[in-house]
């Protein structure tokens, strides 16, 4: 008969409403446990905004287990980005109803909080969150969102001038890894995929031939409700497909997008004068995440696909306008390409001029940035 004492509360996998996962799937309990792992420190996490964002955010974790040692990780999050920490081994706990994560923050002791997000609501939460160590932003008794010490003070004024803005230099990662006081050097963010997922991935491949030995290019055209100025012209994917087709047999095509591409895809595909392989536009995320496991170069805007493709280790050639591309990082691997306008990183989601930042990255230079990467 086991008591309460017998229960291991401090182990990184106990969860007090179900059996935890050593218990489920290898039957093992606490006194025969060789899963145990103490946790040693609770940390707290805040950062909503884009799942993009987000997953990019990820990155972050290995460097606060390695500041946090036993650290069991609370991350509180939108309800659009939760699927983002399936498998993730270094998150224990993701959170994203109000109720929920507004009666833990009454009741938990956090060794730490990071909230990497300068606005009111993500701010308001790290302030009244029980921590003396806080990290990121706080709401002041003003409501005033300001840094909660120097190391977000940089961030916080480029969010507020755009002059400082479009003179940095640094990628987001590093800025954010400066905000959390961490040492250790930027690792990209990591998608962790399931059996079952890498399943899809297997079965897109077999069911399209793509295990012919060819290089398989992913073409991602969505770029979000938020950023419609992030997109290329159509009638310039159309050429760049074509062009491409045409000087590479060795490579194969296949077409990404979300919901909001439906038409936009449809429509491309019938403009083209071969048949390209459509990845669909109805995927849920973790799908999604599948598909495009399965190619090795990624053309895509800024935007989730650009994050989706450096987790899963890919060649990701983005391109990008309104938004800053110096805080953009591929980590070695592919390229980041953009226009040399003087406006660039305004941050508007439209734009009257007849000569933009999109408008002037041109399918020859696509071409040519797209055929060295393969």
């Amino acid at each position: 008969m086991y008591t309460l004492s017998d229960i291991k509360t401090d182990c990184f996998h106990f969860d007090s409403v179900k059996p935890c996962k050593p218990h489920k799937q290898q039957g093992m309990f606490c006194d025969n446990c060789t899963q145990y792992k103490k946790v040693e420190s609770r940390i707290l996490v805040i950062k909503f905004a884009a799942s993009g964002d987000v997953l990019r955010t990820t990155s972050i974790l290995p460097a606060l287990h390695e500041k946090h040692k036993g650290a069991a990780v609370y991350w509180i999050t939108a309800k659009n980005a939760v699927s983002i920490f399936h498998n993730n081994p270094f998150v224990k706990k993701v959170i994203s109803e109000s109720a929920e994560y507004l009666a833990l923050l009454q009741v938990m002791q956090f060794d730490a909080v990071y909230n990497l997000e300068a606005d009111v609501h993500s701010s308001a939460l790290a302030a009244i969150a029980k921590s003396k160590n806080k990290n990121g932003f706080i709401l002041d008794t003003d409501g005033v969102v300001k840094p909660a010490n120097n190391l977000a003070d940089e961030w916080f004024v480029m969010g507020i001038n755009d002059d400082i803005k479009k003179k940095n230099t640094r990628t987001y990662f590093e800025h954010i890894y400066g905000m959390c006081g961490f040492k250790s050097e930027v690792v990209p963010p990591k998608i962790f995929l399931s059996e079952v997922e890498k399943s899809i991935t297997s079965k897109f491949i077999n069911e399209h031939s793509l295990n012919k030995g060819k290089k398989i290019l992913g073409i991602n055209t969505g770029a979000g409700k938020r950023w419609p100025l992030k997109k290329w012209g159509f009638s310039d994917y159309v050429a760049l497909i074509e062009k491409l087709h045409a000087e590479r047999k060795d490579v194969e095509l296949v077409l990404f997008g979300g919901p909001e591409e439906a038409e936009y895809n449809k429509a491309l595909v019938e403009s083209l004068s071969f048949k390209i392989i459509d990845a669909g536009t109805g995927n849920d995320v973790r799908s999604f995440f599948a598909l495009v496991d399965a190619v090795d170069v990624l053309l895509t805007p800024d935007s989730l696909s650009m994050h989706v493709g450096v987790a899963l280790g890919k060649s990701v050639i983005v391109y990008t306008g309104p938004t800053s591309f110096t805080e953009l990082d591929v980590f070695g691997k592919g390229d980041i390409i953009h226009s040399d306008i003087d406006c660039l990183s305004c941050y508007l989601n439209k734009c009257d001029k007849e000569t933009n930042c999109m408008n002037t990255i041109s399918v020859n230079t696509m071409v040519e940035v797209v055929i060295k990467n393969l």
